[in-house]
């Protein structure tokens, strides 16, 4: 059984400040060793499970921030960026039974503890054909269009309420109480690896195949950025067409596409002070 896990940082137990998401500083140096033992309960218990093959994506900011030698030698790390299928990449090369999202975060616009959608400095709201978009649904629906199930989620209890109402058949491991946007209230380190790799498990012996197909093609991308400029950026990529002042559209017969896009305009959005 082969499983592949992507992993954030947001939603892990004890992160709640943006200063730990960002290196260069000893909390994201803390926050990055409590994002490593969430990732490696995920694989223990896909392993004790019976999985037979597990490959891991780094998937916050430079996705860089996993150190190899800190996680479950028998799992495969993919990192670095850029990367076409962003948060999945590596999911595409096939075969995959389930999936597992580690640390995941509610949506741009969303209550939830340091809710973005992909790059909070520049992305306001993303609407995938009406429906607003958080970077679980995002990957679901990739994960969908690769034939691939979500299994588990783990964040906070605002993204298991969204998980809870879009995606019945996926379990979910809450690891804190969002207070705000930058405060909350954690499980310890220890109880929240516990009970990941409880679940981590228990899915894995289910095994279901059932894909939650919530959106069909063609797809539509709406995303709001945060300030004009970037709307006007935007729109020099060939079919990218200007909705409003600070709305962007996009269509495309695939996720992946969509995906790939906008990781370029995050990139972009990089460029402008």
């Amino acid at each position: 059984m082969k499983v592949f896990i992507s992993a954030d940082i947001e939603g892990i137990a004890g992160v709640m400040r943006p200063e730990q998401c960002s290196p260069g500083n000893v909390e994201y140096e803390t926050a990055r060793g409590l994002m490593e033992q969430e990732v490696n309960a995920a694989i223990g218990g896909a392993f004790d499970a019976g999985a037979t093959d597990v490959v891991v994506a780094d998937s916050h900011a430079m996705m860089q921030n996993l150190r190899a030698a800190n996680i479950d030698p028998r799992a495969r790390l993919v990192q670095g960026k850029p990367r076409g299928l962003s948060m999945l990449e590596g999911l595409q090369q096939g075969g995959y039974d389930g999936m597992m999202f580690v640390g995941f975060h509610s949506a741009a616009g969303e209550k939830g503890v340091l809710a973005h959608t992909i790059n909070g400095r520049a992305f306001y709201r993303i609407k995938l054909n009406g429906s607003l978009m958080g970077e679980t649904d995002l990957y679901a629906a990739l994960g969908a269009e690769l034939n691939v199930p979500l299994w588990l989620v783990t964040g906070d209890d605002q993204l298991e309420q969204w998980v809870g109402r879009h995606y019945p058949d996926v379990n979910y491991v809450c690891v804190k109480r969002a207070i705000s946007a930058n405060a909350a209230e954690s499980l310890s380190p220890e109880v929240a690896r516990e009970k990941i790799r409880r679940q981590a498990e228990k899915m894995l012996k289910k095994a279901h195949k059932n894909v939650e197909r919530r959106f069909g093609s063609p797809f539509r991308l709406e995303l709001m950025v945060a300030k004009p400029v970037l709307a006007d950026l935007f729109c020099m990529i060939p079919g990218v067409e200007r909705i409003d002042g600070i709305t962007v559209g996009y269509s495309s017969p695939n996720v992946a596409a969509i995906i790939s896009l906008l990781g370029a305009f995050s990139y972009l959005a990089s460029t402008q002070k």
